[in-house]
């Protein structure tokens, strides 16, 4: 279901808690005393027939004495009063529920049925609740608050929501937002995610996970939240194979720490770290001790130490008494003031060779730090760079972490947390750059022979096989461009291994590693979940200690683990499969060694990411010639890229709003690398005639996380407007989204973009002014409905 009425839970205009009590012992009582004091602006109105008011606040016997319907009610009663408490506040109108009381399987059942036909959301059963500090909202079992930040924590675990409520309180964090998730429930991670990516008073997300149920919900929503806003997670639990969640949270462009001390930290990173534009730090401290102590947590990270230049060298020179090294860590000594302090840090910061700064500080008699840290902070808060700090010490550093908190800079106890915050950073921007890295083509073998390959399959299912046999086996590998070998591979070349196995959550997964017997030994594996595309698969090597040694055979191996994911996609009867030994010779993909486990047919749904939708291709004549229709894909954007130059600067303004001389990567990744699942793109392609597939048009449409409705654009070629394939494209778009249930397209446009008010016209839709001046609405009904 998604995010329909979950405005309900997180910003209710009433609140009915429904068990409110005064006995200590009572989670009602708890949940009263949160709502009394959390400063909620609207109704509060306590439900229970033992008392007359509550904290001064008027109590009711039963939900039909309310004045009115609440927008939000919160159940603290026994299991047996929840399903019939649901029924009665859906029927009255109520669309927002959280559930604290802990209930069996068939009374969650109960409650799911109870609040289906009223679309009312529930939080729970179970967890504690949640907290909207910008909205007075305490509505939650918790012992503490929270005071307003711009970060959002979601937590599958009461007791680690609590630990963190309690923490951010000592440390000054504050949150958007602070939600218990129970997995089974209505309202899932997915849902959650799918909210925060588009609440404006979030711009960071720290979560929590023991469990996923909807794998390609909770991917879809990640991928979406990841990519507006810094998404970090902690899992807990290793059962299975750990390194499937480890591919899952890099996919999506997210963060994964490992501990719940990196977890805490983690918090103060997101909320007040800036993003570091490449991977090499600076570090400069009071003292040669400390400074080596984060030099050595940075070596052990793998990370780089900046190399300063001889601008900034000659600028050292003047700042540092003579007898003090010029190198990096730079120790400033144990007697630097306040404006040495400064001096150097902001020399630091202009180096070009430093990518950010950790200032390590240690109590001095030489300078107190409370006034090193004044004089610091409006510089840094100012540099634009990313700035984080340690004051290493007790009771005589406090006041420095204070002014650095109340400036918004990252401060950690320690050196070593300090750097740990860091390389989160620096991986946090590796996992975004995957996001908009361009895939090359797939080298080599080009389309597999798909029907073949099924058509095998098939008949040895219907045979009765368990396992293809290895005629069958080098028939189908050789479809993919992965030729079986007949003789065994050589003992002196690199062996790798290239296996998939069906995660019982996401699904298939691709694993690549170390191959041969020594691969048995050693676990130098990497995963990733198909599709893969040549940006995924080098990844996948880099994480691997035999990929990082085979430079030169690199790019083949890519090949090598798009076609075995491609294979998976297309054949969901490969319940297993095996490739090892593969081998590089001279220049030449070979497989010595393979193995297929067949099983009955997969679901595509099964599969995390929906793979390219290659049925959606139709081949259409156009203009005299041939003409693709077909859904965009990654490797479409050089296409795109020439596409765009080839508009006019006045259709670029009318589609994208603004004038735009060229295509940003952000922007080029996001309009070529898309989540089939929530939204398409058709482009209209053919061959140019200097033999390169060029870009005629695109239409696209994003749907919302409940598929009620799809915002689309489209463009055409400046130069090959007014022949029809805007109508061609929009009809495409509007077939599709009718197929998977979409109740309406809708749209919005210039005032003055008439081409685009036609087309919605000559389809049936309707056009009208917009709230915003200078726009208009366009709109057109799916389901036969009025728009």
């Amino acid at each position: 279901m998604s995010i329909r009425n979950m405005d309900s839970l997180f910003e209710p205009g009433s609140v009915a808690i429904v068990g409110a009590s005064l006995r200590p012992e009572r989670m009602g009582t708890q949940v009263m005393n949160n709502m009394a004091e959390s400063g909620f602006a609207g109704a509060i109105w306590p439900v229970n027939p033992k008392y007359e008011q509550l904290r001064g606040i008027p109590c009711y016997p039963r939900l039909s004495a309310l004045p009115r319907t609440p927008d939000l009610a919160i159940i603290c009663t026994p299991p047996d009063t929840v399903a019939a408490l649901i029924a009665d506040l859906g029927g009255r109108g109520t669309r927002g529920a959280i559930i604290l009381t802990p209930v069996s399987d068939t009374i969650r059942q109960q409650v799911m049925r109870a609040a289906r036909p009223y679309l009312l959301r529930i939080l729970g059963p179970g967890g504690i609740g949640l907290v909207a500090p910008l909205a007075g909202l305490n509505a939650s079992a918790a012992h503490a608050g929270a005071k307003p930040g711009k970060t959002a924590f979601i937590s599958q675990s009461a007791t680690l929501m609590t630990a963190v409520l309690d923490w951010a309180q000592l440390h000054g964090i504050g949150f958007s937002r602070v939600v218990s998730v129970v997995e089974g429930g209505d309202i899932d991670l997915g849902d959650i995610l799918d909210y925060l990516a588009a609440d404006d008073d979030t711009s960071a997300i720290i979560m929590h996970i023991e469990s996923v149920t909807c794998a390609r919900k909770f991917i879809s929503a990640a991928r979406l939240a990841a990519r507006g806003k810094p998404v970090v997670v902690l899992k807990a639990g290793r059962s299975g194979d750990d390194k499937v969640y480890d591919a899952v949270i890099r996919r999506a462009g997210m963060l994964r720490v490992y501990s719940s001390a990196d977890l805490f930290d983690a918090v103060e990173t997101v909320a007040r770290a800036r993003p570091t534009r490449g991977t090499r730090l600076a570090i400069m401290s009071n003292g040669s001790g400390t400074g080596k102590l984060a030099a050595d947590a940075l070596q052990y990270v793998h990370g780089k130490l900046a190399q300063f230049s001889p601008d900034t060298g000659k600028r050292l020179r003047n700042e540092l008494p003579p007898g003090l090294l010029l190198a990096n860590p730079i120790d400033i000594g144990g007697e630097a003031s306040a404006e040495r302090h400064v001096a150097v840090a902001g020399a630091l910061l202009a180096d070009p060779g430093a990518d950010a700064l950790l200032i390590v500080h240690a109590p001095s008699s030489a300078a107190a730090s409370t006034g090193v840290a004044q004089a610091l902070a409006p510089m840094l808060r100012q540099s634009g760079r990313s700035v984080l700090s340690c004051w290493l010490g007790g009771a005589s550093v406090a006041g420095a972490r204070q002014v650095f908190a109340d400036a918004g800079l990252p401060t950690y106890d320690t050196p070593e947390k300090a750097v740990r915050a860091y390389s989160q950073v620096v991986q946090y921007s590796r996992n975004q750059a995957l996001l908009i890295e361009v895939p090359g083509q797939v080298p080599a073998h080009s389309v597999p022979e798909r029907q073949a390959a099924r058509n095998l399959v098939q008949a040895a299912r219907a045979a009765g096989q368990g396992e293809l046999a290895p005629a069958d086996l080098a028939a189908l590998l050789a479809a993919y461009g992965l030729p079986l070998a007949s003789e065994p591979a050589g003992g002196n070349v690199q062996q790798l291994r290239i296996a998939m196995q069906v995660d019982p959550v996401f699904g298939p997964a691709i694993s690549v590693g170390l191959g041969g017997s020594a691969g048995r030994v050693v676990d130098d594996r990497a995963v990733g979940l198909p599709p893969l595309n040549t940006v995924l698969a080098r990844d996948m090597l880099r994480r691997t200690g035999v990929g990082r040694a085979l430079v030169d055979e690199r790019e083949i191996l890519c090949g090598a683990l798009v076609h075995a994911a491609e294979l998976v996609a297309d054949i969901g009867e490969i319940a297993a499969l095996e490739i090892d030994p593969v081998t590089v010779v001279d220049g030449v993909l070979q497989v010595h060694g393979a193995r297929a486990v067949l099983g009955p047919r997969r679901a595509e749904s099964s599969m995390a990411i929906r793979p390219y939708p290659q049925e959606l291709e139709q081949e259409i004549q156009w203009q005299g010639g041939p003409l693709l229709l077909r859904p965009i894909r990654p490797e479409d954007a050089p296409a795109h890229v020439r596409f765009f130059s080839q508009l006019d600067p006045d259709d670029v303004r009318l589609r994208f709003f603004s004038a735009m001389k060229e295509l940003p990567p952000t922007q080029l990744a996001r309009l070529t690398q898309i989540d089939y699942d929530r939204a398409m793109a058709f482009i209209a392609t053919r061959t140019g005639a200097d033999g390169q597939a060029e870009t005629l048009g695109v239409v696209r449409a994003v749907a919302d996380p409940d598929n009620q409705k799809a915002e689309f654009a489209i463009i055409v070629r400046s130069d090959l407007k007014g022949k029809g394939l805007g109508n061609i494209l929009f009809q495409k778009l509007l077939d599709y989204f009718r197929s998977r249930g979409t109740r309406e397209i809708t749209g919005e446009a210039l005032s003055e973009n008439i081409g685009m008010q036609q087309l919605m016209r000559r389809f049936g839709g309707t056009v009208t002014a917009s709230r915003e001046a200078g726009m208009v609405d366009l709109r057109l009904a799916l389901d036969g409905k009025t728009s």
